[in-house]
């Protein structure tokens, strides 16, 4: 195996700033069948105010909140219990990205979503899906971290930021959840805004690093886990060649249209 620069000296930083610290589990397993949710409405809406390199078109959305506002009103109706794994996972991610849409459109204009005091932002409780208030940080620790083991998640919700990775210009779907989180990322880790190698170094975004413990729970460090979608990141390894982690800046300006 090749040499991994220590985390060390960031545990600190992040154990009392950083979110929480949460054993992946595989809750739904057996969930294998199941009802399904159709997220045709949010792929329409995703498709038509999201462009290739994930930024929003956000003047255009928010002339179609009602179609956002359709779609979040069928998540809080939606028989989560009855869904399979997959579909679970599925309508989790889409509506976690709905939700942060329509936080945005309600705060407009906006220069970061860190604009929008703490009060109403990730920890409020106020956002159904089915029979469950949630936040946003309950649905991605207490739910995505909690009940699935997929890191990938990290790749797939979007905080509206530019540092973020990209949001997708579509629905992700439970039928095709595997092959879509897996194209995306994919594509996050050919992207330089994200991943990138120089010399021995290996820059990724600091969502990494943030969620490290999930990363090498999976891949047992964070440079395999990345390795698995940068070939020479993996060659260098399998020849116990240096590889350091580096952490690329996080913008968390709005991710508009330029």
């Amino acid at each position: 195996m090749g040499w991994i620069a220590p985390l060390d000296e960031w545990r600190i930083l992040i154990r009392l700033f950083g979110p929480p610290q949460i054993a992946m589990a595989e809750v739904y397993g057996d969930d294998t069948t199941g009802a399904r949710f159709d997220h045709g409405t949010l792929d329409t809406l995703l498709r038509r105010h999201v462009r290739a390199n994930g930024r929003v078109d956000y003047v255009s959305l928010f002339d179609d909140v009602a179609t956002l506002d359709e779609y979040i009103e069928a998540v809080g109706l939606v028989d989560f219990h009855a869904l399979s794994r997959d579909e679970k996972l599925a309508l989790l991610i889409n509506a976690y990205n709905a939700f942060t849409l329509s936080l945005i459109a309600e705060h407009r204009p906006l220069k970061s979503i860190r604009n929008i005091p703490s009060r109403d932002r990730w920890l409020v409780r106020r956002w159904r899906i089915g029979d469950h208030q949630l936040s946003l940080h309950g649905i991605e620790n207490g739910w995505l971290r909690a009940r699935f083991v997929e890191p990938r998640i990290h790749f797939a919700i979007n905080c509206a930021s530019i540092g973020c990775p990209p949001l997708r210009a579509g629905a992700y779907t439970g039928a095709a959840i595997d092959n879509e989180l897996a194209h995306h990322a994919q594509a996050v880790h050919g992207d330089p805004r994200w991943a990138g190698f120089d010399g021995d170094s290996l820059w990724l975004t600091k969502v990494y690093l943030w969620y490290a413990c999930d990363f090498i729970a999976a891949g047992g460090s964070i440079a395999h886990f990345a390795g698995g979608y940068m070939p020479e990141i993996a060659e260098r390894l399998a020849a116990n060649a240096p590889v350091r982690l580096r952490w690329l800046p996080y913008d968390w300006a709005i991710n508009a249209l330029e």
